[in-house]
């Protein structure tokens, strides 16, 4: 209990903090409330979400699409599917578990979701259920609900993710021995988790499941705690109806970017603009170039085209020779990018990092396995751009040297 007292008041802090940040550059600079006019269009347009299924694909997918001709992202926010709620019998209680490819989102931030941050789309964490009986519905008491934000809370710290996004789907409720669906869960792990998370992140929700008809108890509104709340049946329209939320947050129209048909998916973003709600959301971005069919979303809500641009692919060479009896690597690597990148060659030799090279430009480093260092056949060239970072690998044949 002491951990989310300590919690509650740090958040207190920082919103103290932040109005008198306010208040003070309002008096000393009344005129310089001076977001570029790109910024300002941007907070007008609705807004463009993503789910992203990273079992079978990358998040960095998301950082390959901006606004043509400018630098804002063709997606405001992409959620990380899908972390779950698992049950653990023995303790009685539901817990946060991250499987492989989650983790290794996760832990892969610099290239998985940085690039994406950077250019100004929000990463979220997607929760659901797993067929173990526990889930954002059943929560037991307001304790049980605030242990689990608590976990929630602390991933978004640990990994500097933007929010939590929640899916009341595949939980099984009663399953080992959990309990059913009851009307004051949802509510309570929602305001814990407010309570818990910095002003400007995010709670998001996929509004679906018994959580979708128990968002009110006891004078407190859920929907007054959620930012966003979308349609979850894709390839149709259907405004979420929750309590306390306005057009602004809502996404009726939500679209299957691999299934809905494109001029389906222009028909839902032009509705979205003309009947002003605040979001659209999609589901599964794929690897490559689906800019033709982002743009007929993008137009109709920010009135530009979706440009496409993957990450930079540089041409390599990897030698490995004898040098006495020590093991030469030479690696040259070659820059494809129309504009500079930096580049890192990593062995288990060692790594060398080249700042700014030159479009068509190559760099070259030769390391020698000496002083205990083995080569182990393997390289990982790392070339981070305009648009983020991206990994290659190369193995090789490790001579027999003597």
């Amino acid at each position: 209990m002491n951990k989310f007292i300590s919690r509650r008041r740090r958040r207190a802090g920082l919103a103290a903090a932040a109005m008198l940040g306010l208040a003070l550059t309002g008096m000393a600079v009344p005129s310089a409330a001076s977001a570029s006019v790109e910024d300002a269009s941007a907070d007008k347009d609705p807004k463009r979400a993503v789910y992203v299924e990273v079992n079978n694909n990358d998040m960095a997918n998301v950082a390959d699409y901006t606004l043509e001709g400018t630098n804002r992202p063709a997606f405001d926010m992409a959620m990380i599917f899908a972390a779950n709620i698992h049950y653990d019998v023995d303790r009685g209680a539901a817990y946060l578990h991250l499987n492989d490819r989650v983790t290794e989102t996760l832990q892969d931030a610099d290239t998985q979701i940085r690039p994406l941050q950077e250019r100004g789309t929000k990463v979220l964490l997607s929760v659901l259920g797993n067929h173990q009986g526990a889930g954002m519905a059943n929560f037991p008491s307001r304790e049980a609900a605030a242990a689990f934000a608590e976990e929630l809370a602390d991933t978004v710290d640990e990994y500097d993710l933007d929010g939590i996004d929640f899916d009341d789907e595949w939980s099984r409720y009663g399953e080992n021995g959990t309990g059913q669906p009851n009307n004051s869960s949802f509510v309570y792990l929602v305001d814990e988790l407010r309570d818990r998370l910095d002003p400007d992140k995010l709670i998001t929700f996929y509004n679906i499941g018994p959580a979708a008809e128990a968002t009110e108890y006891d004078g407190i509104r859920a929907g007054e705690l959620i930012d966003y709340a979308w349609n979850p049946w894709y390839g149709s329209w259907q405004p979420p109806q929750i309590p306390g939320m306005d057009a602004s947050q809502l996404a009726p129209g939500a679209i299957d970017l691999t299934q809905t048909s494109q001029e389906k998916a222009a028909a839902f973003a032009q509705r979205t603009a003309d009947e002003g709600y605040g979001a659209i959301v999609t589901y599964n971005l794929t690897a490559g170039d689906h800019s033709e069919y982002i743009s007929s979303i993008t137009k109709p809500l920010t009135g530009l085209a979706t440009a496409y641009r993957a990450a930079p692919v540089p041409d390599y060479d990897v030698a490995a020779t004898c040098a006495g009896d020590a093991v030469k690597l030479k690696v040259t690597v070659v820059n494809n990018d129309a504009e500079n990148v930096n580049i890192d060659v990593i062995t288990s030799v060692a790594t060398r990092t080249f700042s700014d090279v030159g479009a068509g430009e190559s760099r070259t480093v030769v390391q020698h396995a000496t002083r205990g260092t083995v080569a182990d056949g393997e390289v990982t060239v790392r070339v981070t751009g305009a648009v983020g970072t991206a990994d290659y690998s190369a193995s090789y044949a490790v001579p027999g040297c003597r």
